[in-house]
């Protein structure tokens, strides 16, 4: 089922309680994908992520490799009692972003996954717009409290972060030194 952008922001407005930027969504309308199965889903994708999703940590490997520059993945999905998540995968000219966040499961604490995910996702979407002025390029891997950051300064300097940034989300404070050099 096509989803259009507009419906996309409401969806996650009222299900997460955040209103995705334009800079974080595609132009072109999502297929929205629904419980299939074994597991949760409820992913919208461009027709190539719906055509092979990354969704696990095994599969961040041949994300960043991928050179699909319109691959667009978004949504929920997950396994067993406890392998809940909230997806934000994207490759453009950019970046290679893959943001696998905890959310759900039967011993999570869902209103606390909620307040982080609210919070880290505001924070990215804020810090992203200053980061593109200063950068060439970015790898963004956040998957269920693994992190591993490289940007690419437009000099050639490659900055890294090898830590989740989802218990503080704090994007501005640890790359404060790209904003303000």
């Amino acid at each position: 089922m096509q989803t259009t952008m507009k419906e996309l922001r409401s969806y996650f407005r009222d299900k997460i309680g955040v209103s995705l930027p334009q800079i974080a969504l595609p132009s072109d309308e999502l297929i929205h994908s629904e419980a299939s199965g074994y597991g949760v889903e409820d992913l919208f994708g461009s027709p190539s992520a719906m055509e092979h999703q990354y969704l696990m940590n095994g599969d961040i490997k041949n994300f960043i490799s991928s050179e699909d520059k319109s691959y667009f993945l978004i949504g929920f999905w997950g396994y067993g009692a406890n392998s809940y998540a909230f997806y934000y995968l994207r490759i453009d000219e950019w970046s290679h972003i893959f943001f696998r966040l905890g959310y759900g499961g039967i011993y999570s604490d869902n209103k606390r996954d909620k307040t982080q995910l609210r919070k880290f996702l505001k924070n990215y979407f804020l810090f992203e717009p200053e980061l593109k002025l200063r950068a060439k390029s970015m790898i963004a891997i956040d998957s269920m409290g693994h992190g591993d950051y490289k940007i690419e300064l437009h000099d050639g300097r490659i900055v890294q972060l090898g830590e989740s940034l989802i218990h503080d989300a704090d994007f501005v404070g640890r790359f404060h030194h790209l904003l303000t050099a």
